[in-house]
């Protein structure tokens, strides 16, 4: 299956498949409990309004209603809840980004975290990926993961906080794929395992008690790592 989807990945004349794809699971599968819920509710809202739309004031078939309804419902969803640049330049490599705007966006998230006033909805905040490697190229993306605390309020919180940074990154065109973990264990396990995440928020002081080999770093050592800094400058 790995080998199909890196044949797929460097064929040009199968990217676009990429995009179908990519608008039918809009990453369903890989979220965890709260983005999963999230996403299907904003589906169902819309599709219910839509559906009523097309079955009252246009006058179309129930069928006809719950098919156009729940393709714009769902389309509205990726365009809301997706990052099109993760898609365009990370899996569909058509377009290409820059070591510079991927740790400037970095900063920018992190700044914002440390602006917040309430911070009780959130446990940490992290960074994986190739940046921590220092494999960074003009495909890659930036791995963000926001580790909440539960509770619907917290639940409330993270998701605005997840929508926002993605049409941030989405109007400098910057690839950034977010993630809600409701556990420290689903932040982990994503990252297959990584020990050295990038920290962008640990206000709590608890990240050494889940990365127990106290490996992290600071985004001026993964410029480091990824020759956009060098180390002279720490």
């Amino acid at each position: 299956m790995e080998k199909f989807r890196k044949y797929i990945l460097n064929n040009k004349y199968f990217t676009w498949l990429q995009l179908f794809s990519n608008w039918l699971m809009q990453g369903i599968f890989h979220a965890d409990k709260t983005e999963k819920a999230y996403k299907i509710l904003f589906t169902v809202f819309f599709w219910v309004i839509f559906f009523l739309i097309f079955l009252y004031i246009i006058n179309t078939s129930i069928i006809t209603s719950l098919i156009f309804a729940f393709i714009i419902a769902h389309t509205l969803n990726w365009f809301v809840n997706n990052n099109l640049y993760v898609l365009l330049v990370h899996r569909m490599r058509w377009l290409k980004t820059t070591k510079f705007e991927l740790f400037n966006q970095l900063e920018d998230i992190q700044n914002r975290l440390e602006l917040i006033n309430n911070k009780d909805w959130i446990q940490f905040c992290v960074s994986h990926g190739g940046i921590c490697k220092g494999t960074l190229n003009k495909h890659s993306d930036i791995d963000v993961s926001i580790i909440r605390k539960p509770g619907l309020k917290n639940m409330f919180y993270a998701v605005i906080f997840y929508i926002k940074e993605k049409k941030y990154a989405d109007l400098k065109g910057v690839p950034l794929d977010i993630f809600i973990c409701d556990t420290p264990k689903n932040c982990i396990d994503r990252s297959k395992g990584q020990k050295n995440p990038i920290v962008l928020l640990d206000h709590n002081n608890v990240l050494d008690h889940f990365y127990p080999d106290k490996l992290k770093i600071s985004i001026n050592e993964a410029k480091v790592l990824n020759g956009e800094m060098p180390s002279t400058n720490l």
